[in-house]
Protein backbone atom coordinates (compact mmCIF):
# COMPACT_ATOMS: atom_id res chain seq x y z
CA UNK A 1 0.00 0.00 0.00
CA UNK A 2 1.50 3.34 -1.03
CA UNK A 3 1.64 6.24 1.41
CA UNK A 4 -1.32 8.56 1.09
CA UNK A 5 -0.18 12.04 0.06
CA UNK A 6 -2.12 15.09 -1.13
CA UNK A 7 -1.75 16.24 -4.73
CA UNK A 8 0.23 19.26 -3.57
CA UNK A 9 2.53 19.39 -0.55
CA UNK A 10 3.13 22.63 1.39
CA UNK A 11 5.89 24.55 -0.41
CA UNK A 12 6.95 28.02 -1.54
CA UNK A 13 9.31 27.80 -4.52
CA UNK A 14 9.40 31.59 -4.91
CA UNK A 15 10.54 32.02 -1.30
CA UNK A 16 13.31 29.44 -1.84
CA UNK A 17 14.48 31.19 -5.01
CA UNK A 18 14.41 34.65 -3.44
CA UNK A 19 16.24 33.39 -0.33
CA UNK A 20 19.08 31.94 -2.42
CA UNK A 21 19.30 35.06 -4.63
CA UNK A 22 19.60 37.23 -1.51
CA UNK A 23 22.19 35.07 0.24
CA UNK A 24 24.29 34.52 -2.91
CA UNK A 25 24.45 38.20 -3.82
CA UNK A 26 28.03 39.66 -3.93
CA UNK A 27 29.09 40.91 -0.50
CA UNK A 28 26.20 39.20 1.32
CA UNK A 29 28.35 36.57 3.06
CA UNK A 30 27.91 38.05 6.54
CA UNK A 31 24.14 38.36 6.14
CA UNK A 32 23.94 34.85 4.69
CA UNK A 33 25.95 33.29 7.53
CA UNK A 34 23.36 34.48 10.05
CA UNK A 35 20.53 32.47 8.45
CA UNK A 36 21.95 29.71 6.23
CA UNK A 37 23.01 27.51 9.14
CA UNK A 38 19.51 27.63 10.65
CA UNK A 39 18.25 25.64 7.63
CA UNK A 40 19.07 22.24 6.17
CA UNK A 41 19.22 20.97 2.61
CA UNK A 42 16.04 18.95 3.21
CA UNK A 43 14.10 22.16 3.91
CA UNK A 44 14.18 22.99 0.17
CA UNK A 45 11.78 21.37 -2.29
CA UNK A 46 13.27 22.11 -5.73
CA UNK A 47 16.31 19.91 -6.59
CA UNK A 48 18.14 22.91 -8.10
CA UNK A 49 17.56 24.92 -4.94
CA UNK A 50 18.89 22.07 -2.82
CA UNK A 51 22.05 21.88 -4.90
CA UNK A 52 22.68 25.66 -4.77
CA UNK A 53 21.99 25.75 -1.03
CA UNK A 54 24.51 22.95 -0.46
CA UNK A 55 27.12 24.79 -2.55
CA UNK A 56 26.39 28.08 -0.74
CA UNK A 57 26.82 26.46 2.65
CA UNK A 58 30.11 24.82 1.66
CA UNK A 59 31.51 28.19 0.49
CA UNK A 60 30.46 29.91 3.72
CA UNK A 61 32.01 27.12 5.81
CA UNK A 62 35.29 27.50 3.85
CA UNK A 63 35.06 31.33 4.09
CA UNK A 64 35.25 31.65 0.30
CA UNK A 65 33.72 34.65 -1.49
CA UNK A 66 30.26 33.81 -2.83
CA UNK A 67 29.50 34.72 -6.45
CA UNK A 68 28.27 32.98 -9.60
CA UNK A 69 31.73 31.68 -10.49
CA UNK A 70 32.59 30.24 -7.07
CA UNK A 71 29.14 28.69 -6.87
CA UNK A 72 29.65 27.16 -10.35
CA UNK A 73 32.97 25.68 -9.18
CA UNK A 74 31.38 24.24 -6.00
CA UNK A 75 28.53 22.74 -8.03
CA UNK A 76 31.04 21.29 -10.50
CA UNK A 77 32.97 19.59 -7.70
CA UNK A 78 29.70 18.15 -6.42
CA UNK A 79 28.62 16.99 -9.90
CA UNK A 80 25.44 19.04 -9.39
CA UNK A 81 25.77 21.81 -11.99
CA UNK A 82 23.48 19.97 -14.40
CA UNK A 83 20.72 20.01 -11.76
CA UNK A 84 20.46 23.79 -12.05
CA UNK A 85 20.57 23.85 -15.85
CA UNK A 86 24.28 24.52 -16.14
CA UNK A 87 25.89 27.91 -15.70
CA UNK A 88 23.07 29.75 -17.56
CA UNK A 89 20.52 28.18 -15.24
CA UNK A 90 22.57 29.21 -12.19
CA UNK A 91 22.80 32.81 -13.40
CA UNK A 92 19.05 32.86 -14.03
CA UNK A 93 18.34 31.51 -10.53
CA UNK A 94 20.59 34.11 -8.90
CA UNK A 95 18.80 36.88 -10.82
CA UNK A 96 15.71 36.31 -8.69
CA UNK A 97 14.33 39.04 -6.43
CA UNK A 98 16.37 39.63 -3.30
CA UNK A 99 15.08 41.01 0.01
CA UNK A 100 16.47 43.02 2.86
CA UNK A 101 15.81 40.42 5.60
CA UNK A 102 16.39 36.83 4.45
CA UNK A 103 15.40 35.63 7.95
CA UNK A 104 11.76 36.22 7.00
CA UNK A 105 12.13 33.91 4.00
CA UNK A 106 14.03 31.36 6.12
CA UNK A 107 11.06 31.27 8.52
CA UNK A 108 8.70 30.61 5.60
CA UNK A 109 10.92 27.83 4.20
CA UNK A 110 11.26 26.20 7.63
CA UNK A 111 7.50 26.36 8.28
CA UNK A 112 6.67 24.76 4.93
CA UNK A 113 9.28 22.05 5.56
CA UNK A 114 7.75 21.23 8.95
CA UNK A 115 4.31 20.95 7.39
CA UNK A 116 5.68 18.56 4.75
CA UNK A 117 7.29 16.41 7.43
CA UNK A 118 3.97 16.28 9.29
CA UNK A 119 2.22 15.16 6.09
CA UNK A 120 4.80 12.42 5.50
CA UNK A 121 4.63 11.35 9.15
CA UNK A 122 0.85 11.07 8.93
CA UNK A 123 1.07 9.12 5.66
CA UNK A 124 3.62 6.75 7.17
CA UNK A 125 1.36 6.15 10.17
CA UNK A 126 -1.62 5.42 7.88
CA UNK A 127 0.45 2.88 5.92
CA UNK A 128 1.91 1.16 8.99
CA UNK A 129 -1.46 0.98 10.73
CA UNK A 130 -3.07 -0.51 7.60
CA UNK A 131 -0.33 -3.13 7.24
CA UNK A 132 -0.81 -4.22 10.91
CA UNK A 133 2.84 -5.30 11.24
CA UNK A 134 3.25 -3.38 14.51
CA UNK A 135 1.06 -3.12 17.59
CA UNK A 136 -0.90 0.10 18.16
CA UNK A 137 1.25 0.78 21.22
CA UNK A 138 4.50 0.60 19.22
CA UNK A 139 3.09 2.85 16.48
CA UNK A 140 1.84 5.35 19.05
CA UNK A 141 5.24 5.50 20.78
CA UNK A 142 7.12 5.84 17.46
CA UNK A 143 4.82 8.62 16.26
CA UNK A 144 4.99 10.48 19.57
CA UNK A 145 8.79 10.33 19.45
CA UNK A 146 8.87 11.61 15.86
CA UNK A 147 6.54 14.47 16.76
CA UNK A 148 8.70 15.36 19.77
CA UNK A 149 11.85 15.41 17.62
CA UNK A 150 10.09 17.62 15.10
CA UNK A 151 8.94 19.99 17.84
CA UNK A 152 12.48 20.17 19.26
CA UNK A 153 14.05 20.91 15.88
CA UNK A 154 14.18 24.70 16.26
CA UNK A 155 15.66 24.52 19.75
CA UNK A 156 18.56 22.41 18.43
CA UNK A 157 19.42 24.82 15.60
CA UNK A 158 19.55 28.11 17.48
CA UNK A 159 23.28 28.46 16.89
CA UNK A 160 25.24 31.26 18.53
CA UNK A 161 23.31 33.63 20.76
CA UNK A 162 24.49 37.13 21.71
CA UNK A 163 25.36 37.37 25.39
CA UNK A 164 22.85 40.21 25.78
CA UNK A 165 20.02 37.86 24.83
CA UNK A 166 21.31 35.15 27.16
CA UNK A 167 21.68 37.71 29.97
CA UNK A 168 18.11 38.94 29.57
CA UNK A 169 16.70 35.41 29.73
CA UNK A 170 18.89 34.43 32.69
CA UNK A 171 18.02 37.55 34.70
CA UNK A 172 14.32 37.08 33.98
CA UNK A 173 14.47 33.54 35.37
CA UNK A 174 16.51 34.78 38.36
CA UNK A 175 13.87 37.43 39.06
CA UNK A 176 11.16 34.78 38.84
CA UNK A 177 13.03 32.68 41.41
CA UNK A 178 13.52 35.62 43.76
CA UNK A 179 9.82 36.48 43.60
CA UNK A 180 8.70 32.86 44.03
CA UNK A 181 7.29 32.37 40.52
CA UNK A 182 9.89 29.77 39.62
CA UNK A 183 11.19 26.97 41.82
CA UNK A 184 14.96 27.16 42.42
CA UNK A 185 15.19 23.39 42.02
CA UNK A 186 13.56 20.13 43.07
CA UNK A 187 14.15 19.78 46.81
CA UNK A 188 13.99 16.28 48.26
CA UNK A 189 13.53 16.98 51.96
CA UNK A 190 17.07 16.35 53.24
CA UNK A 191 18.24 19.69 54.60
CA UNK A 192 22.02 19.32 54.17
CA UNK A 193 21.64 17.67 50.79
CA UNK A 194 19.20 20.34 49.58
CA UNK A 195 21.52 23.04 50.87
CA UNK A 196 24.46 21.47 49.03
CA UNK A 197 22.61 21.05 45.72
CA UNK A 198 20.16 23.97 45.93
CA UNK A 199 17.70 21.35 44.74
CA UNK A 200 18.07 19.17 41.66
CA UNK A 201 18.39 21.65 38.80
CA UNK A 202 16.45 21.55 35.52
CA UNK A 203 18.45 19.89 32.76
CA UNK A 204 20.66 17.93 35.17
CA UNK A 205 21.32 14.19 35.12
CA UNK A 206 21.85 12.79 38.62
CA UNK A 207 23.27 9.29 39.15
CA UNK A 208 22.59 7.49 42.45
CA UNK A 209 24.71 4.35 42.69
CA UNK A 210 25.21 1.56 45.21
CA UNK A 211 25.71 -2.20 45.45
CA UNK A 212 22.55 -4.37 45.46
CA UNK A 213 20.68 -4.49 48.76
CA UNK A 214 22.09 -1.21 50.08
CA UNK A 215 18.81 0.69 49.68
CA UNK A 216 19.15 2.96 46.66
CA UNK A 217 15.52 2.35 45.61
CA UNK A 218 14.39 3.26 49.12
CA UNK A 219 16.31 6.55 49.00
CA UNK A 220 15.00 7.36 45.52
CA UNK A 221 11.41 6.76 46.67
CA UNK A 222 12.06 8.95 49.72
CA UNK A 223 13.21 11.70 47.34
CA UNK A 224 10.18 11.55 45.05
CA UNK A 225 7.79 11.32 48.02
CA UNK A 226 9.25 14.31 49.86
CA UNK A 227 9.52 16.33 46.64
CA UNK A 228 5.84 15.66 45.91
CA UNK A 229 4.82 16.70 49.43
CA UNK A 230 6.47 20.11 49.10
CA UNK A 231 7.92 22.21 51.90
CA UNK A 232 7.94 25.74 53.28
CA UNK A 233 4.64 26.62 51.64
CA UNK A 234 5.77 25.44 48.19
CA UNK A 235 3.57 23.18 46.12
CA UNK A 236 4.90 19.67 45.65
CA UNK A 237 6.85 18.65 42.56
CA UNK A 238 5.14 16.40 40.01
CA UNK A 239 7.36 13.33 39.67
CA UNK A 240 7.43 10.13 37.60
CA UNK A 241 9.05 6.94 38.91
CA UNK A 242 10.04 4.32 36.32
CA UNK A 243 10.56 0.97 38.02
CA UNK A 244 12.12 -1.71 35.81
CA UNK A 245 12.50 -4.22 38.63
CA UNK A 246 9.48 -3.89 40.95
CA UNK A 247 5.78 -3.87 40.12
CA UNK A 248 3.75 -0.69 40.62
CA UNK A 249 2.09 -2.37 43.64
CA UNK A 250 5.47 -3.06 45.26
CA UNK A 251 6.49 0.56 44.65
CA UNK A 252 3.25 1.80 46.22
CA UNK A 253 3.63 -0.44 49.28
CA UNK A 254 7.12 0.94 49.87
CA UNK A 255 5.77 4.48 49.66
CA UNK A 256 2.90 3.48 51.97
CA UNK A 257 5.31 2.02 54.53
CA UNK A 258 7.55 5.09 54.43
CA UNK A 259 4.67 7.58 54.60
CA UNK A 260 2.74 5.79 57.36
CA UNK A 261 5.84 4.59 59.23
CA UNK A 262 4.36 1.09 59.33
CA UNK A 263 6.63 -1.95 59.28
CA UNK A 264 7.12 -3.03 55.68
CA UNK A 265 7.28 -6.75 56.53
CA UNK A 266 3.97 -6.52 58.40
CA UNK A 267 2.32 -4.91 55.37
CA UNK A 268 3.70 -7.54 53.00
CA UNK A 269 2.73 -10.43 55.30
CA UNK A 270 -0.78 -9.10 55.96
CA UNK A 271 -0.08 -8.55 59.67
CA UNK A 272 -0.98 -4.84 59.65
CA UNK A 273 -4.64 -5.15 60.67
CA UNK A 274 -4.02 -3.08 63.79
CA UNK A 275 -2.65 -0.26 61.64
CA UNK A 276 -5.42 -0.27 59.03
CA UNK A 277 -6.76 3.17 59.93
CA UNK A 278 -3.28 4.66 59.67
CA UNK A 279 -2.72 2.89 56.35
CA UNK A 280 -6.02 4.07 54.89
CA UNK A 281 -5.25 7.65 55.84
CA UNK A 282 -1.75 7.33 54.33
CA UNK A 283 -3.26 5.84 51.16
CA UNK A 284 -5.58 8.84 50.76
CA UNK A 285 -2.71 11.27 51.32
CA UNK A 286 -0.51 9.46 48.80
CA UNK A 287 -3.33 9.36 46.24
CA UNK A 288 -3.52 13.16 46.38
CA UNK A 289 0.17 13.60 45.59
CA UNK A 290 1.46 14.35 42.04
CA UNK A 291 3.34 11.06 41.64
CA UNK A 292 3.16 8.75 38.61
CA UNK A 293 4.50 5.19 38.48
CA UNK A 294 5.45 3.02 35.49
CA UNK A 295 6.52 -0.61 35.99
CA UNK A 296 7.11 -1.52 32.34
CA UNK A 297 10.03 -3.94 32.50
CA UNK A 298 11.37 -3.52 28.97
CA UNK A 299 11.49 0.20 28.29
CA UNK A 300 13.72 2.54 26.31
CA UNK A 301 14.65 6.19 26.81
CA UNK A 302 12.47 7.30 23.84
CA UNK A 303 9.50 5.49 25.41
CA UNK A 304 10.12 7.29 28.72
CA UNK A 305 10.19 10.59 26.83
CA UNK A 306 6.92 9.75 25.09
CA UNK A 307 5.21 8.94 28.40
CA UNK A 308 6.38 12.20 29.95
CA UNK A 309 5.14 14.19 26.94
CA UNK A 310 1.84 12.30 26.91
CA UNK A 311 1.26 12.90 30.63
CA UNK A 312 1.79 16.62 30.18
CA UNK A 313 -0.69 16.75 27.30
CA UNK A 314 -3.33 14.73 29.16
CA UNK A 315 -3.35 16.78 32.37
CA UNK A 316 -2.95 20.37 33.43
CA UNK A 317 0.40 19.60 35.05
CA UNK A 318 3.63 18.52 33.41
CA UNK A 319 6.12 16.06 34.90
CA UNK A 320 8.90 18.07 36.55
CA UNK A 321 11.08 15.29 37.98
CA UNK A 322 11.94 11.80 36.69
CA UNK A 323 13.56 8.86 38.50
CA UNK A 324 14.60 5.69 36.63
CA UNK A 325 15.32 2.50 38.62
CA UNK A 326 17.71 1.43 37.20
CA UNK A 327 20.17 2.21 34.37
CA UNK A 328 21.47 -1.29 33.55
CA UNK A 329 17.91 -2.63 33.05
CA UNK A 330 16.96 -0.03 30.42
CA UNK A 331 16.58 -1.42 26.89
CA UNK A 332 18.05 -0.02 23.69
CA UNK A 333 15.66 0.70 20.78
CA UNK A 334 15.71 -1.97 18.10
CA UNK A 335 18.14 -1.08 15.33
CA UNK A 336 20.02 1.47 17.43
CA UNK A 337 23.82 1.52 17.57
CA UNK A 338 23.77 0.56 21.24
CA UNK A 339 21.66 -2.54 20.59
CA UNK A 340 24.42 -3.91 18.34
CA UNK A 341 27.44 -3.06 20.53
CA UNK A 342 28.90 -4.30 23.80
CA UNK A 343 27.35 -3.44 27.15
CA UNK A 344 29.63 -0.48 27.87
CA UNK A 345 28.73 1.18 24.56
CA UNK A 346 25.04 0.38 25.08
CA UNK A 347 24.97 1.87 28.58
CA UNK A 348 26.91 4.91 27.35
CA UNK A 349 24.30 5.54 24.67
CA UNK A 350 21.48 5.23 27.23
CA UNK A 351 23.13 7.60 29.73
CA UNK A 352 23.65 10.14 26.95
CA UNK A 353 19.98 9.78 26.00
CA UNK A 354 18.92 10.46 29.60
CA UNK A 355 21.13 13.56 29.73
CA UNK A 356 19.65 14.88 26.48
CA UNK A 357 16.17 14.16 27.82
CA UNK A 358 16.89 16.19 30.97
CA UNK A 359 18.23 19.07 28.88
CA UNK A 360 15.50 19.01 26.22
CA UNK A 361 12.67 18.74 28.76
CA UNK A 362 14.25 21.18 31.22
CA UNK A 363 13.79 18.83 34.19
CA UNK A 364 16.13 16.92 36.53
CA UNK A 365 16.46 13.20 35.76
CA UNK A 366 17.72 10.81 38.44
CA UNK A 367 18.92 7.38 37.35
CA UNK A 368 19.95 4.61 39.71
CA UNK A 369 22.98 2.51 38.84
CA UNK A 370 24.82 -0.58 39.97
CA UNK A 371 28.49 -0.58 41.01
CA UNK A 372 31.30 -2.91 39.97
CA UNK A 373 32.16 -5.74 42.35
CA UNK A 374 35.66 -4.30 42.87
CA UNK A 375 34.22 -2.05 45.57
CA UNK A 376 33.56 -5.11 47.75
CA UNK A 377 37.27 -5.94 47.87
CA UNK A 378 38.44 -2.44 48.81
CA UNK A 379 39.31 -1.73 52.43
CA UNK A 380 36.36 0.07 53.97
CA UNK A 381 34.24 -0.56 50.86
CA UNK A 382 33.64 3.14 50.23
CA UNK A 383 32.59 3.64 46.55
CA UNK A 384 34.38 5.96 44.15
CA UNK A 385 33.72 7.17 40.61
CA UNK A 386 35.75 4.39 38.98
CA UNK A 387 33.31 1.86 40.50
CA UNK A 388 30.42 2.92 38.25
CA UNK A 389 29.41 -0.19 36.38
CA UNK A 390 29.72 -0.70 32.61
CA UNK A 391 30.75 2.71 31.32
CA UNK A 392 32.85 5.76 32.06
CA UNK A 393 30.28 7.63 29.96
CA UNK A 394 27.96 7.60 32.99
CA UNK A 395 30.40 9.77 34.94
CA UNK A 396 30.95 11.99 31.90
CA UNK A 397 27.23 12.59 31.24
CA UNK A 398 26.19 13.04 34.86
CA UNK A 399 26.01 16.48 36.44
CA UNK A 400 26.01 14.82 39.85
CA UNK A 401 27.08 11.37 41.06
CA UNK A 402 26.12 10.22 44.55
CA UNK A 403 26.86 6.93 46.28
CA UNK A 404 25.21 5.23 49.25
CA UNK A 405 27.72 3.53 51.55
CA UNK A 406 26.63 1.27 54.40
CA UNK A 407 28.35 -1.34 56.54
CA UNK A 408 26.34 -4.48 55.83
CA UNK A 409 28.08 -6.78 58.33
CA UNK A 410 25.87 -7.68 61.34
CA UNK A 411 27.34 -8.53 64.75
CA UNK A 412 25.15 -11.64 65.14
CA UNK A 413 23.29 -14.03 62.88
CA UNK A 414 19.88 -12.54 63.74
CA UNK A 415 21.05 -8.93 64.11
CA UNK A 416 20.12 -6.13 61.75
CA UNK A 417 22.86 -4.57 59.60
CA UNK A 418 24.39 -1.32 60.81
CA UNK A 419 21.76 1.40 60.10
CA UNK A 420 24.31 4.20 59.72
CA UNK A 421 24.88 5.25 56.14
CA UNK A 422 26.76 7.82 54.10
CA UNK A 423 25.47 9.69 51.08
CA UNK A 424 28.67 10.47 49.20
CA UNK A 425 28.36 13.25 46.64
CA UNK A 426 31.45 12.35 44.60
CA UNK A 427 30.81 14.58 41.59
CA UNK A 428 28.92 17.87 41.53
CA UNK A 429 29.39 19.85 38.35
CA UNK A 430 27.77 22.99 39.76
CA UNK A 431 28.85 22.89 43.38
CA UNK A 432 30.95 21.25 46.12
CA UNK A 433 31.18 17.56 46.97
CA UNK A 434 30.40 16.25 50.45
CA UNK A 435 29.65 13.24 52.63
CA UNK A 436 26.26 13.43 54.36
CA UNK A 437 25.47 11.16 57.30
CA UNK A 438 22.20 9.21 57.07
CA UNK A 439 20.32 6.69 59.20
CA UNK A 440 18.48 3.85 57.43
CA UNK A 441 15.24 2.58 58.96
CA UNK A 442 14.90 -0.66 57.03
CA UNK A 443 11.55 -1.60 58.56
CA UNK A 444 10.01 1.53 57.00
CA UNK A 445 12.20 1.70 53.87
CA UNK A 446 13.14 5.20 55.02
CA UNK A 447 16.34 7.23 55.20
CA UNK A 448 16.74 10.04 57.73
CA UNK A 449 19.40 12.71 57.71
CA UNK A 450 21.55 12.99 60.82
CA UNK A 451 21.16 16.42 62.45
CA UNK A 452 24.62 17.69 63.39
CA UNK A 453 23.53 19.82 66.36
CA UNK A 454 21.42 17.21 68.18
CA UNK A 455 22.67 13.92 66.82
CA UNK A 456 19.05 13.01 66.00
CA UNK A 457 17.34 12.41 62.68
CA UNK A 458 15.50 14.74 60.30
Amino acid sequence: MADWLPERLPEDIDAERSFLATCCAPGAEMLASEVVFTLSEEDFVHPAHRAVFRALRSLLEAQVEVNALTLKDALDQDDSLNRVGGYPGLVELLAGEDVGRPQVLADVIRRKAKLRRLVHLGAQLVRQAAEEDETPEVLTDQTAQSLFQLAQGDAKTRGLLPIGSVADDAMERLQDRLEGRLSPGVRVGFSRFDELTQGFQPGNLIVLAARPGIGKTALALNWILRAAQGRDGRDGTCGAFFSLEMSHEEVFLRLLSAHSQTNMKDIQAGRAAGHMQTLLQARDELAALPIYICDQASITVPQIQNMVVKQGSQSNRRVEFVIVDYLQLLSSPEGSRGAKQNEAVRIGEISRGLKLMAKDFGIPVVVLSQLNREVEHRTGGRPQLSDLRDSGAIEQDADMVAFIHRKMVATAADAEPDPTAELIVAKHRNGPTAIIQLHFQGEHATYREMVRETGGYA
